[in-house]
């Protein structure tokens, strides 16, 4: 029994190796449509198809401020654009339009940076192509974060300008309210030194003062005796010359009193001589008599004796009175009003200025892996078309050369040799199955060298969805084997079978796309759950545990086919 299981599986390698269209089959072609759908969807799960500038931009800058020269920056930053610049908005529209050179033509209005600037919305302006619908979604959305971005950094640049002002007015006032207090500190420092100053000058002032005074009566009592002094000796001289004078006056007058007497008797005895002419003298000149109340003796040119008086009362006039100082508060002591600086109240933690939101796409790692990047089409591409050749293969392997060997009566003999036909179906279900785990091995080494797909976290955990797949589609193909009556039969029936299998269970495209009752017919077939298992390894970068259940789902239809194959084979063929 296990020889012949043996011999089988030879078999099947035997044939396999000289059938060169087969193997065409189930290496090339598999890598050629992988090719194909690879690069033509690539724009739909976000790939790239480029190194660099996939997506044609045309630019129109009329702002030509600091928003504009932002956009334009970020635009050349952006791996998956290339920037064309436009003369004019009816330029812009050819360019996306008339000429299809661009994808989007974006027109950055004039007012942008001003309108940022002062807290009003600004709007950029877009002209797009209908028919490309995708790669402008992709652009929008771009562009979409890249005005997130900009306006996040606005606000960004706004509460720190705004945190800042606020922390400089709060040091002002602080530095206001400080020096306030220092000038009240200082006017209070020197009024009191101010107070102690005049009270400590007072006393050396009065006594300067009548140092001063007793020094200027000193000095004017010296002058006031030599004045006096001068003075009285003036008088003293004055007096004798005018005593001398007098005395001269009082002896003429004494001498003018006896020539009067003598002039009276001389004319008497001349009008006696005269006789009979005494008439004819004429009268002599009358000599004024001296006043009756004239007493020249009674004059005294002596010293003048209230000169000595006069002295006594000047010095009684220069005697100091006490003084009594007291200073003037001049100058005043300069009064520093009091100002009534607020206090800064306290920023409630709670008031300010909302923040923006924004989204960062990371990895299982935690790191960024940018906005909006989609992923490798080929690792979607590159395991879905391995599992729909991967059933065609058991398709043509399986159903096809079970056919074929009935037909040409390669069963009767292995059955005459004594082989049983479980025996028989075993081997080559085996030997498809390593066929197909080999498959799709060569398919994925093929994608990441050739596609550069991701093979997850843990290559190696690719295995069991492999393993499963191909378990459950050779079973499968046993199915279809024993379904189909003739050759013909089962090559429209099962490609049509597969092909439905492949694009229901997500092997072309995402299995979200298809709705949601789809989706539920889905998880009854066993490409779905392969698909599964290869999304969240290569795509989704999970676990290798992630796998487990899909695989053993694959592991349970395998074993579900393989038992309802056998038993529809063995009626067929036996």
């Amino acid at each position: 029994m296990l020889r012949a299981v043996w011999l089988t599986i030879g078999k099947e390698f035997l044939l396999i190796r000289r059938d060169r269209v087969g193997l065409f089959m189930l290496l090339v072609a598999p890598i050629a449509v992988i090719a194909a759908a690879g690069f033509s969807l690539a724009k739909i799960y976000g790939g790239r198809t480029a190194p660099r500038g996939e997506y044609s931009v045309a630019v129109l800058d009329e702002d030509h401020g600091r928003v504009a020269r932002a956009i334009l920056d970020a635009l050349d930053h952006q791996p998956d654009l290339s920037v064309i610049n436009s003369t004019s908005r009816r330029d812009a529209q050819q360019t996306v339009r008339e000429k299809k050179i661009a994808v989007v033509a974006i027109v950055i209005p004039a007012g942008t940076t001003d309108a940022i600037e002062h807290g009003r919305g600004a709007q950029l302006i877009l002209y797009t192509d209908p028919v490309k619908y995708l790669q402008t979604i992709k652009v929008e959305l771009a562009l979409s974060e890249l005005c997130r971005k900009i306006t996040a950094g606005a606000a960004t640049e706004a509460r720190g300008q705004i945190a800042q002002r606020t922390r400089d007015f709060t040091s002002q006032l602080n530095r206001a309210r400080d020096s306030a207090q220092k000038a009240r500190e200082e006017a209070a420092r020197l009024g009191k030194q101010a107070d102690a100053s005049r009270a400590a000058i007072e006393p050396k002032i009065r006594a300067h003062i009548e140092t001063a005074l007793t020094a200027a009566r000193d000095h004017a009592k010296i002058a006031l005796d030599a004045e006096i002094g001068r003075i009285q000796s003036k008088l003293d001289a004055d007096s004798g010359a005018r005593q001398a004078k007098l005395d001269e006056l009082k002896d003429y007058l004494g001498r003018l009193e006896i020539a009067h007497g003598q002039f009276e008797t001389w004319f008497g005895q001349l009008k006696q001589l005269a006789g009979s002419h005494a008439a004819d003298i004429p009268p002599p000149p009358s000599i004024p008599t001296l006043p009756q109340d004239l007493n020249l003796g009674g004059i005294n040119l002596a010293p003048v004796a209230e000169l000595g008086d006069a002295r006594s009362r000047l010095e009684n006039a220069l005697t100091i009175p006490p003084i009594d100082l007291k200073l003037p508060d001049f100058p005043p002591t300069p009064k520093i009003p009091l100002l009534d600086i607020p206090e800064m109240p306290a920023i409630d933690p709670s008031l300010s200025i909302p923040g923006s939101l924004g989204i960062t796409e990371v990895d299982l790692t935690g790191k960024s892996i940018g906005q909006f990047a989609g992923f490798n089409a080929f690792d979607l591409q590159v395991p879905g078309f391995a599992v729909t050749f991967l059933l065609i293969g058991m398709l043509m392997g399986v159903s096809l050369a079970l056919i074929d060997e009935h037909d040409w009566g390669t069963l009767e003999r292995l059955r005459s040799a004594s082989a049983p036909l479980w025996a028989t179906l075993t081997g080559k279900l085996l030997a498809r199955f390593v066929v197909g785990f080999i498959q799709m091995g060569v398919l994925f080494a093929a994608g990441y060298v050739l596609f550069g797909i991701s093979l997850g976290r843990t290559p190696a955990a690719l295995m069991m969805p492999a393993a499963a797949v191909a378990f459950a589609g050779a079973a499968f193909g046993l199915i279809v084997a024993g379904v189909g009556k003739t050759r013909d039969a089962v090559l429209p029936v099962g490609a049509i079978v597969i092909m439905t299998m492949a694009a229901i269970g997500g092997c072309w495209w995402p299995i979200d796309f298809e709705p949601a009752w789809m989706q539920q017919v889905a998880l009854a077939l066993p490409t779905t759950w392969a698909m599964r298992a290869f999304n969240d390894l290569m795509i989704r970068n999970l676990a290798a545990s992630s796998a487990l259940i899909p695989s053993a789902v694959n592991f349970g239809f395998g074993i579900i086919y393989s038992v309802v194959g056998v038993a529809i084979a063995r009626r067929r063929f036996g």
